[in-house]
């Protein structure tokens, strides 16, 4: 094993380690425990989809100042984010949310009217800002570790979509097949995990380079926690019925 063959295989372990640790977060544990009501669903629903949107804005951000091959990376990872997949009959991301919420008793209409939280505004900035004003290889830590840490294949006890899915089908009695939403992500999640470390494969070079991966990494990883908790937060005044 060389010198870099090791450094990427101790950088892989270290962001599946740490990916696994924050379902450990207060966070994450108090979005997790608070019992689902068909309000609170929608609520997250609307929260998810601007951060959906948000996200394709910060991986068109890193692509723009990427390498050529890595771009290609990010065209091919966000063809089915934005234009859906025929072969498996799939809308884009944002419209599967919009259709995943209707099983909860929200509207298409009614959807497009709601506004995300002041929580929510501040976390999907915050993710702006960090793909935007950090360097490529930084960015793409912060786009790649969300999909490390929604990956059933890495995440011991399944990733948050999967985990939100079971929470539905429990708590409410919504069957998967009326989480489109949910399906996707778990479906592709374990392919898109891999896209950080295959960037990693072909660009890093040094330890400042694994540094500026796990920078990425702990950033958005906060972002998220701030996000689930303000979310977790609001959910919990909510009545519980």
């Amino acid at each position: 094993m060389t010198k870099l063959t090791k450094r990427l295989a101790e950088l892989e372990i270290q962001l599946h380690r740490e990916a696994n640790a924050l379902f450990k977060s207060d966070q994450y544990r108090k979005l997790f425990s608070t019992r689902m009501t068909r309000k609170r669903a929608q609520f997250y629903m609307v929260e998810r989809g601007a951060f959906v949107m948000c996200r394709r804005g910060c991986w068109a951000s890193v692509q723009a100042r990427a390498p050529l091959d890595v771009k290609k990376m990010i065209w091919h990872h966000e063809r089915d984010e934005l234009a859906g997949n025929e072969e498996r009959g799939a809308a884009d991301h944002y419209t599967l949310g919009v259709m995943e919420a209707k099983s909860v008793g929200l509207s298409a209409q009614a959807f497009a009217k709601r506004t995300p939280s002041e929580g929510t505004l501040v976390c999907t900035l915050a993710w702006a800002q960090a793909a935007d004003r950090t360097p490529w290889l930084e960015g793409c830590a912060v786009l790649g570790a969300l999909e490390i840490a929604n990956a059933d294949g890495i995440i011991r006890g399944g990733g948050q979509s999967h985990r939100m899915a079971d929470k539905l089908v429990k708590e409410l009695g919504i069957p998967m097949r009326r989480q489109p939403s949910n399906i996707e992500h778990i479906a592709l999640e374990d392919g898109h995990s891999e896209f950080l470390m295959a960037v990693a494969g072909h660009h890093v070079k040094s330890q400042d380079d694994c540094d500026k991966i796990m920078s990425g990494a702990h950033k958005t990883w906060a972002i998220n926690k701030m996000w689930l908790g303000t979310m977790a937060d609001t959910m919990a005044r909510m009545p519980n019925k």
